[in-house]
């Protein structure tokens, strides 16, 4: 079990505090801290990207924080640029909370924990957000980030987490030994 508290979990993941929604912003970490509760980790600085990675190259805090990055400059360079606005708050959400499941789906025994082993990627963190009571449209990012779910992004908020994930991921892919 990992042991944190909301503060320490701001300072981990300074991302955030881009949330200018006081309540989501408390909500999306609120989520983290249940995984972090049900987890096997010690600490998040623990988990890897993927399993069998090194944690210290390849880590799980890195690509969550690139993704939210990317995530909410995209949205904001496209309420920029677009005719109609989206939500920048809801895009950092999304992106915060995509893989908050690997936190349960990993073991730190090495490999998928057995949640992981007999559940699709991305199921514990649609559980959390529909259990916290968070807006469909960013449960609707969570379960379309990956493929494994077979529900393609239907929003903008969705496609450009989607998009900046796998930009992290590929640019991890080519860093791989």
């Amino acid at each position: 079990m990992i042991s944190i508290t909301k503060e320490q979990l701001y300072q981990t993941l300074p991302q955030f505090l881009m949330i200018q929604d006081e309540t989501l912003r408390n909500t999306t970490a609120d989520i983290w801290l249940e995984a972090c509760g049900a987890s096997d980790w010690n600490a998040l600085e623990d988990i890897p990207f993927m399993p069998g990675a090194d944690a210290k190259r390849f880590g799980f805090l890195h690509h969550v924080a690139l993704v939210t990055q990317y995530s909410f400059e995209v949205a904001l360079a496209y309420n920029r640029m677009e005719a109609t606005p989206i939500s920048v708050d809801h895009a950092t959400a999304g992106a915060l909370l995509h893989d908050v499941c690997k936190i349960v789906e990993y073991s730190s025994a090495g490999g998928r924990s057995t949640w992981g082993q007999r559940v699709s990627h991305g199921i514990y963190g649609v559980s959390l957000c529909q259990k916290h009571g968070v807006p469909l449209d960013i449960i609707h990012i969570v379960a379309s980030h990956t493929a494994k779910l077979s529900m393609p992004p239907k929003t903008p908020e969705a496609i450009i987490v989607s998009k900046c994930d796998a930009i992290a991921a590929g640019c991890v892919h080519l860093l791989e030994d």
